[in-house]
C-alpha cells in the first residue's frame, strides 16, 4: 500500500478545500494528525477522522484525488482510544491553501496516548518523535492515562504496559519506576 508524507497530505487537503463548498469541520488523528501538527516523518497510510465529517463528500474527494493525483484513503477511525477530556483540548492545525476544512488535532500528549493504545512499533517511534521535537510532559501524560483512560476497551493489564514501555522509551528507567509506582497506586 502506499504510504503518504506529510508533503502529500498537504496537497490532498488543498485540492479537497478547493472541491468542498461549504466550511467543515475535521479532527485528525493517528499518523495524518503526527505528520501535519507535530512534523512526524513516517508516512502514513491515510487519513483518519474522529468524527465522521466526510461521508457525504465522495464525489468531492474523488475529484480532490484526481486533481491532486493522490489516491489518499480518507476515514473515520472506527476504533479510536483517546483520552476522555481530550476533545477539550484539541488544537486548530493551520494548513497553508486550506480555508474551508477547519481542521483540528490532538493535543500532544493526547495523540501520544493514542498512539500508545495501538502500541505498534511505529506507534511508539512516531510518540518519540513527537517527543524529541515538542517534548512531552511526564506528569502530564501519567495524569492523563490514570484519569482519562480507563474507559478503553481492553485487558488492563496489556494497556498499562504498552503505557509503560512508552514511559521508558520516552523518558528512561528512572520515569519507568514512577510511572509505575503511580499505576499500582491506582489498582489499589
Amino acid at each position: 500500500m502506499k504510504r503518504y508524507s506529510a508533503q502529500e497530505l498537504t496537497s490532498f487537503l488543498r485540492a479537497l478545500d478547493d472541491e468542498i463548498e461549504d466550511p467543515l469541520d475535521v479532527i485528525l488523528i493517528g499518523g495524518s494528525a503526527a505528520a501535519l501538527a507535530y512534523q512526524a516523518t513516517r508516512t502514513t497510510l491515510d487519513i483518519d477522522t474522529w468524527n465522521a465529517p466526510f461521508e457525504a463528500l465522495a464525489e468531492e474527494i474523488d475529484r480532490a484525488r484526481r486533481r491532486s493525483a493522490l489516491p489518499v484513503p480518507v476515514e473515520h477511525a472506527g476504533v479510536a482510544g483517546a483520552p476522555s477530556n481530550f476533545e477539550t483540548r484539541l488544537e486548530l492545525l493551520e494548513v497553508p491553501g486550506v480555508s474551508k476544512l477547519r481542521l483540528r488535532v490532538p493535543e500532544k500528549h493526547d495523540l501520544v496516548l493514542m498512539k500508545t493504545i495501538r502500541g505498534y512499533e511505529h506507534d511508539l517511534e512516531t510518540a518519540r518523535e513527537i517527543h524529541l521535537k515538542h517534548g512531552l510532559d511526564l506528569e502530564v501524560l501519567v495524569e492523563r492515562y490514570l484519569e482519562e483512560m480507563s474507559h478503553v476497551v481492553g485487558d488492563r493489564q496489556t494497556l498499562d504496559l504498552k503505557f509503560l514501555a512508552l514511559v521508558e522509551r520516552l523518558f528512561g528507567e528512572s520515569a519507568l519506576a514512577r510511572a509505575e509506582r503511580a499505576v499500582d497506586r491506582r489498582g489499589r
